[in-house]
């Protein structure tokens, strides 16, 4: 199922009227694509018209007094109009701009009026349009109603927040990665957590917080001895300075005057204060919560001295002496508040005013957990875990705070902390001392690589663990992930179809192929199957069929190693199965129809909401995958010996350093960090660590996209391309001259093989 695309066809003296109503359009929120493009760059548009025309759902003509002499919109029409009638393609429709008479042959096609200058004429085309003309139903709004709160659906508690006040189903429904990470988690030794958005990683810190994991282990006869206390990570009262904390410190080096020293000591002064005060915070909370649940074992009269204890080593002692930690909790509120306000008194209005008095720092937070050690005799073996999620969001004064906790917090407490794969952090620390992986923590890749057959069967074993979990908690029958999502084994094309593209491939006639020995034969079918399965289902001429996508082995395949990604899967085919009620029986399976239209649904969900999920660039990415994703698929339908070749290399990547890259570097950057493009080893490709790093050169478009792109997931071989070309496609006047030039790059071989020219040499 590609993209369903709209193409408004326009004259060149129309494009401001065809652009306003692309925008109306892509903002109704159906899944298409519109194609809006000034038609004056002559041949090199004669591909891209009719690769357009051939994969639209629809095709919008603005007829208006240009259109007669507008002689690239003319062969629009007319090739539009062919392909409707005579290959039973995308329908067309004609909106009229003003009164010119309309030929004989569009007279049928006349859809409405367009007033350019009236706003209502505009809204009421768009509902027109949107409602007899584009399905009723987006893949967007079917997987919000299978992930909706109110739906039965067993599969719909995919993110973390959706567990946000039932703990007890985490701890029900959590299954530990492999062991290796488990470990590490639970060691000692500060980690850090990596992954790209739905790898689990929230999830994995929440497992660890003390009133899921003593629910975990509750009923088990070795309790784990380990407390861990959550906090979600935010700029807190910094965001009130008013300017970037990090500009003060100069690119992260010396402050280049005393005024700018004292304000950078005075900021990083404050944030360590007010961080101290949410880590004690999230202790004291997460204590009291587990005492007042019973999960811990701690007399009323402990809990009243430990409260004292902690009070005198924070504040004063002379001040009034809080008996309870409900007490003290809303002491160091008042306290948090005085630093926020003194923030935004100091940086906003320019106060002078005097600085909250304290004294918190980490040596202050050791005194609280060694407190608790001895104040409750259960706690005395007990390890603490902090676990910071969201890393990404500090600024690089705060990320350096963090950094001494890694650094210095061990014995007493560890640092587990997770952050977007790709996003920016640093290796300083306000001590002077730079934090150091292996040695001073361990990283974790929260991405598994397909591909690497240890990590393939750890995420097949971890997939197994979640879906048996949920069934249990659901009340479900307790079956085989393979019996819950059976495999079709019934041909997908015949025989007779895979061949002829088989021979291409083999670049032989039908006869030769039949004289090799049976092992040659097999060998070369085996080989080059499915590659002949996608030209078969796709290079046909109209319409064409999706590739089939079914069994617990491909959909984990697919989901490109991300858990969320496999669990929205399984949401949406229950969805397609079962309504948003409970199923008749307690034993569910999804047919395999059902599994392969999830997925189609779920890829087409993804790429069309880039647009609203990734501020700024997010409409800019979402083009650039379907342009890349156009040039794998026409190398997957042309290419004579590496059809499947989705892994991209980067040639020439030292040229992502020099200043005219900035905007390429810059989207593989943000792709990277939203987990649309990987590498093979999941790590991110472009890693934006510091600027002078040697950066690798292989990206690959994440899998969970391959079925909307109509392209083979399996990166079998790599496909080489220059910084320049992929520049070319955020070029709006070049982007349909590169496609071109992209295209007969990637099947450079059948060209020269087929002894024909290329209009683009190198």
């Amino acid at each position: 199922m590609g993209l369903k695309h709209i193409f408004i066809s326009h004259a060149r003296q129309d494009v401001d009227i065809a652009n306003k109503l692309a925008t109306h359009l892509r903002d109704a929120g159906h899944d298409i694509m519109v194609d809006t493009h000034d038609l004056n760059l002559g041949a090199n548009l004669i591909a891209f018209i009719n690769e357009s025309i051939a994969n639209a759902y629809m095709i919008i003509i603005l007829f208006s007094k240009h259109t007669p002499n507008a002689k690239w919109q003319m062969l629009e029409i007319n090739s539009a109009l062919w392909n409707e009638f005579e290959q039973s393609g995308a329908q067309c429709i004609v909106v009229r701009l003003d009164n010119i008479s309309i030929p004989p042959l569009l007279g049928p096609k006349v859809y409405g009026n367009l007033d350019p200058g009236n706003s209502n004429s505009l809204r009421n085309l768009i509902e027109e349009i949107c409602k007899s003309a584009l399905p009723e139903k987006t893949s967007s709004s079917i997987v919000t109603e299978a992930l909706a709160s109110t739906s039965k659906n067993p599969f719909r508690h995919i993110r973390a927040e959706f567990f946000e006040n039932r703990h007890d189903l985490i701890a029900k429904a959590f299954a530990p990665p492999d062991q290796l990470k488990v470990a590490s988690l639970e060691d000692m030794k500060p980690c850090l957590l990596e992954g790209s958005r739905g790898t689990g990683k929230s999830m994995l810190l929440l497992s660890m917080r003390a009133r899921i994991f003593l629910l975990r282990f509750q009923n088990k006869p070795n309790n784990y001895n380990i407390f861990g206390f959550y906090l979600k990570l935010t700029p807190g009262s910094l965001c009130n300075v008013g300017i970037a904390p990090d500009t003060y410190l100069n690119n992260s080096s010396v402050p280049s005057t005393k005024d700018e020293f004292a304000i950078a000591r005075q900021i990083s002064d404050l944030a360590y204060q007010e961080f101290i005060i949410q880590l004690i915070e999230s202790l004291l909370s997460e204590l009291e919560y587990c005492i007042n649940q019973k999960l811990i074992n701690c007399e009323p009269e402990q809990v009243k001295a430990l409260s004292i204890e902690i009070n005198s080593q924070l504040f004063n002692k002379e001040q009034m002496r809080f008996s309870s930690l409900d007490e003290l909790l809303k002491n160091l509120a008042e306290k948090h508040r005085h630093i926020a306000e003194f923030i935004r008194r100091r940086f906003i209005y320019n106060e002078q005013i005097q600085v909250p008095v304290a004294n918190l720092d980490l040596d202050a937070f050791k005194n609280v957990i060694n407190t608790i050690r001895k104040s409750i005799p259960s706690f005395h073996n007990f390890r603490f875990l902090a676990l910071l999620d969201e890393y990404e969001n500090l600024s690089k004064i705060q990320q350096r705070i963090v950094n001494d906790l890694v650094k210095l917090g061990p014995p007493e407490f560890s640092v587990k902390i997770a952050k977007k794969l790709g996003s920016s952090d640093t290796f300083l620390t306000t001590i002077g001392q730079e934090i150091q992986e292996t040695h001073d923590y361990t990283r974790i890749a929260l991405v598994y690589d397909l591909e690497d057959n240890t990590q393939l069967k750890a995420y097949h074993n971890l997939l197994h663990d979640i879906v048996q979990n949920i069934l249990r908690t659901e009340n479900l029958k307790i079956i085989d992930i393979n019996e819950l999502l059976p495999k079709d084994e019934s041909p997908e094309i015949s025989d007779e179809k895979i061949k002829p593209e088989i021979l291409k491939l083999c670049k032989v006639t039908n006869e030769e192929f039949d004289s090799w020995p049976q092992e040659k034969r097999s060998e070369k079918w085996v080989y080059y199957r499915e590659a002949a399965i996608y030209r078969a289902l796709l290079g046909g001429k109209g319409k064409h069929a999706d590739k089939r996508f079914s069994g617990f082995e491909q959909l984990a395949f697919v989901s490109s190693g991300v858990i969320r990604y496999f669990l929205e899967i399984l949401s949406v085919a229950y969805h397609l199965t079962y309504g948003s009620g409970l199923s008749d029986s307690k034993k569910i399976i999804f047919k395999s129809a059902n599994q392969s239209r999830a997925l189609q649904l779920v890829s087409q969900h993804y790429l069309t909401t880039l647009s609203r999920s990734v501020e700024c660039y997010g409409e800019t990415l979402k083009y650039f995958i379907l342009d890349i994703g156009r040039c794998l698929k026409y190398k997957l339908l042309n290419h004579t010996s590496e059809p499947e070749a989705a892994r991209l290399t980067i040639e020439d990547p030292e040229r992502l350093e020099t200043s005219e890259m900035d905007k390429l570097k810059t989207l593989l950057s943000i792709g990277i960090r939203e987990g649309v493009f990987q590498t093979k080893e999941g790590f991110p490709a472009f890693k934006p660590k510091h600027t002078f790093d040697p950066q690798p050169s292989e990206f690959n478009i994440c899998r969970i996209f391959a079925p909307v792109l109509e392209i083979s997931p399996r990166l079998r071989w790599r496909t080489n391309v220059k910084c320049k070309y992929l520049l070319e496609l955020l070029l709006p006047n070049k982007r349909a001259e590169a496609l071109e030039r992209l295209n007969n790059i990637v099947v450079k071989s059948t060209r020269e093989s087929n002894q024909e020219k290329l209009k683009f040499p190198e």
